[in-house]
């Protein structure tokens, strides 16, 4: 995915430039964070914030550009814009890339010194393992506090877990807030780095 936002750059930032509202659908959809979405705001030219909304949208990865690209699949979002719905409906964004780099229909985890995925253990998408997983990571997380400063989470969601008084409740409560791919693979990264143990666990 992040070939094919990086070979069609040039006409995305035709499209997108003229866009007014495409700031807020990439917010909701949690694809940038507080300070990103402020500091594009702060950017009066059309064309630049455009350049710098795909570039922060490139640096997070494919899973990222996978959710972008299927955002502008979304009528509400392309509507306006003929040439760009002519265009995402082109795209094919259902494939899943693997941590190996090949595609295919799963993800492989793996575990490394530092909480990265490496035991070749597929994982068929990590929203799907968080929700048949949520009475045994509610129960048995206890590490919350690290765990959120992996996350890259919005100030207020963050505020939002970090106020509850227990670790049951703040657990369930960043649960609810795994509403995309991008952010249940941050999670189940930082689990791996602070939670090894469980986690070896509920993989078995």
């Amino acid at each position: 995915m992040e070939i094919i936002l990086k070979e069609n750059k040039i006409k995305l930032i035709r499209w997108l430039s003229a866009d007014t509202l495409i700031l807020q659908h990439v917010q909701s959809a949690n694809l940038i964070t507080n300070t990103e979405y402020e500091k594009l705001k702060s950017i009066t030219v059309p064309t630049d914030k455009t350049i710098e909304l795909l570039d922060i949208i490139l640096r997070k990865g494919e899973n990222v550009c996978r959710e972008f690209l299927d955002l502008l699949k979304k009528d509400d979002v392309n509507e306006m814009y003929p040439e760009l719905r002519n265009w995402v409906k082109t795209v094919k964004i259902s494939e899943t890339t693997n941590r190996a780099g090949s595609q295919g229909t799963q993800i492989t985890i793996q575990k490394t010194e530092r909480g990265e995925p490496s035991d070749n253990r597929p994982i068929q998408g990590f929203k799907k393992f968080l929700k048949s997983n949520t009475s045994d990571l509610v129960q048995n997380v206890k590490n919350i506090d690290p765990i959120l400063d992996d996350l890259n989470l919005h100030d207020e969601q963050l505020a939002n877990v970090r106020v509850l008084t227990t670790n049951q409740a703040k657990m369930r409560k960043l649960l609810d807030y795994m509403n995309c791919e991008s952010i249940a693979e941050r999670l189940f990264n930082a689990l791996l780095e602070h939670e090894e143990d469980l986690m070896k666990e509920l993989q078995n």
